[in-house]
């Protein structure tokens, strides 16, 4: 029987580890799109999450569509004879507040995996 229960336990720290790859993945494309926001040939990206098979979340790194927004910048080397630029979708605030839900999720995850992992060691301990 503590095979089934290991299983178990695995799962919920495995669950968890996918939490925090995630948040790390929504941290890595808030801070590449604040990096590169006033690129005019950067394509913003997005961490799209999806639920994986057996628990937790798969997460992978998605192009923003739009990618740039025409806005007068006649000063700016990528303006047309309008004085149009292609500006690159990121908002600076959005991003902020994704790096701060990637930072509040990455500290549930660890909460989570701590959690379960007290709860292993006290199986062990009661079956021993």
């Amino acid at each position: 029987m503590p095979g089934n229960h290991d299983g178990i336990m695995g799962n919920a720290m495995s669950i968890a580890v996918s939490g925090m790859q995630a948040a790390s993945a929504r941290l890595e494309a808030a801070a590449s799109n604040i990096v590169n926001m006033d690129s005019g040939s950067y394509q913003p990206v997005t961490a799209m999450q999806s639920p994986a098979p057996d628990g937790g979340v798969s997460v992978s790194l998605q192009p923003v569509t739009p990618a740039s927004l025409l806005a007068y910048d006649p000063a700016s080397p990528y303006a047309n004879v309008q004085g149009m630029a292609a500006k690159p979708n990121t908002d600076l605030a959005t991003e902020i507040v994704n790096l701060k839900l990637a930072s509040h999720s990455f500290e549930a995850s660890i909460q989570a995996y701590k959690a379960a992992s007290q709860m292993f060691k006290t199986l062990l301990a009661s079956t021993a």
